[in-house]
């Protein structure tokens, strides 16, 4: 399996403390069936995660996993969050933060928690007119989806992706947003699911969302969730 959304790199955010920490992640996710992992640190006003700190933390975890024969490999990401479409533009033109994976062709974004961003949908549109996909990281956890679902719906018909956490499904995070995840799953609006995991206790757990995800969609749609997952880190 794959995980897109992951806070594994050490010392840079609200995820692994260190080193020793990103170590057990990554043992936890192979354990839990894990191969891959899109490392993704927050990228916002709080956590300014850049995509050099980025690179040099992925590399320093890779040789450790190596080392200690823990077969997963690491790919580059950010949680990026839309502070707002200034902060978004300069720094995509700065090519501050990283795009999902190698290719760079997708982009993990985050909306603000305490409100929408009424822009949103100008800036998918700018992101997809550019060759980028948009992912967006756990609407399933935000109130404003949650209200009014149209807003998701429209993004979704540009062309935006979503992630819905394990977390969610399992209810983790309350039965609001395991509902709302449910029924993103059923309605056929989730395109991929990711961990989100941040540390040893809120862990990487993949497969009970996958569990989740197969059972109110069924084999074929997981067949095609995890295609779309490749499709991400693909070389």
């Amino acid at each position: 399996m794959i995980d897109i959304h992951c806070h594994i790199l050490h010392g840079v955010d609200d995820g692994a403390k260190d080193l020793e920490e990103s170590v057990a992640m990554a043992r936890i996710a192979y354990g839990d069936g894990i191969r891959d992992i899109i490392a993704t640190p927050h990228f916002n006003e709080s956590f300014l995660t850049t995509a050099d700190i980025v690179h040099r933390k992925l590399d320093e975890l890779q040789t450790e996993l190596e080392r200690q024969r823990i077969d997963v490999r690491l790919h580059p990401g950010n949680e990026v969050r839309l502070e707002n479409k200034a902060f978004l533009g300069e720094h995509a033109r700065n090519r501050t933060f990283s795009y999902l994976g190698r290719r760079a062709a997708h982009l993990l974004l985050e909306q603000r928690w305490k409100e929408y961003d009424a822009d949103t949908p100008e800036i998918a549109e700018r992101l997809l007119d550019a060759g980028i996909r948009p992912v967006l990281a756990h609407p399933e956890r935000h109130y404003f989806f949650r209200d009014t679902p149209e807003l998701l719906l429209r993004l979704i018909e540009l062309g935006v992706w979503t992630q819905v956490s394990a977390d969610s499904l399992i209810g983790s995070f309350g039965p609001d947003a395991q509902q709302f995840g449910k029924w993103l799953i059923e309605a056929g609006f989730v395109h991929a699911i990711a961990t989100d995991a941040h540390n040893v206790n809120r862990k990487p757990n993949l497969s009970a969302g996958m569990s989740v995800f197969e059972e109110l969609a069924g084999a074929k749609a997981r067949a095609d969730l995890e295609d779309r997952m490749s499709s991400i880190v693909r070389e």
